[in-house]
């Protein structure tokens, strides 16, 4: 199976060259193409916000299984308004000097 990242990769640079082509269909003046083009490059978009919709519930559905796992060690890995997204942070209370990335 391909890794969800070499998918994304891929639609992502499909709709990246579907756009561009669109583009050059336009400027020749070509309609139908330009028309076609970009809807192909609006499926590759639509294809890449599926996947990451899947991968942030897979990553949901691991954080889950990882607070029952370790209750009491659980730390929240997207930190929200203390730190730098994908920072952990310890215990309840979100302040900067909590954060594990903190500068003393």
């Amino acid at each position: 199976m391909i890794s969800a990242r070499l998918r994304y990769i891929a639609l992502a640079l499909g709709a990246l060259g579907f756009f561009g082509a669109g583009v050059a269909w336009l400027q020749a003046g070509i309609w139908i193409g330009a028309a076609g083009s970009l809807y192909l490059t609006c499926f590759c978009l639509l294809g890449c916000a599926r996947i990451r919709q899947t991968i942030s519930r897979h990553q949901a559905e691991q954080e889950r299984e990882l607070a029952h796992l370790t209750p009491d060690t659980w730390t929240e890995p997207w930190a929200g308004w203390c730190c730098e997204r994908g920072w952990l942070t310890r215990g309840d209370l979100h302040t900067p000097d909590r954060c594990t990335g903190a500068q003393q």
